[in-house]
């Protein structure tokens, strides 16, 4: 099995409050819900958000793997119990924050551009298992706020595992 250096990386997310609306569908926010957020989006970015770039110059490449960990997962669901309302803008929020993030660490995404989803070659799946991750068969990691993405920018459909099923996918006349 190919193996892959995994080197951490810093994320350094900026909130984009109008990036967070469209993600969020919202064309308003509560002022008390936005100082929520900020108390979240803070303990989430220094202790929740992991970032790494994993390394195979021999065969599957490189790519970047940014996520919430499994305590910010929980705080979400907390606050969906709670309010579905706000549970749903809390899901926006951690969207916005690895978007955020992938987007610092792979610049052609803050054009628009796709972040493709690579088939993960058995090195990829390797690094995964060492960070305590494991791939799904339907094409995801089993962390609900992840991406995986070639780094730098490969290309979109023609490399994204999901083009086939994605809405957004120009593969076969789609």
């Amino acid at each position: 099995m190919p193996k892959f250096d995994i080197t951490p990386l810093t994320p350094q997310p900026e909130f984009d409050m109008m990036y967070f609306m469209e993600v969020a569908g919202e064309t308003r926010i509560e002022g008390d819900l936005l100082e929520d957020f900020e108390t979240f989006w803070d303990k989430w970015a220094t202790e929740s958000l992991k970032a790494y770039e994993l390394t195979n110059t021999e065969g599957e490449g490189k790519f970047v793997l940014i996520f919430l960990d499994q305590a910010a997962e929980e705080n979400i669901e907390g606050i969906w119990q709670d309010s579905p309302t706000h549970g749903l803008l809390f899901h926006a929020l951690a969207i916005t924050m690895v978007m955020s993030s992938a987007q610092s660490f792979v610049p052609e995404l803050q054009t628009g551009k796709c972040a493709p989803l690579p088939r993960p070659g058995e090195g990829v799946l390797g690094a995964f298992e060492e960070l305590g991750l494991t791939w799904n068969e339907e094409g995801s990691v089993n962390r609900k706020y992840a991406v995986l993405t070639p780094y730098p920018y490969v290309g979109g459909c023609e490399v994204c595992y999901m083009s086939n099923n994605c809405p957004k996918s120009t593969v076969n006349g789609q």
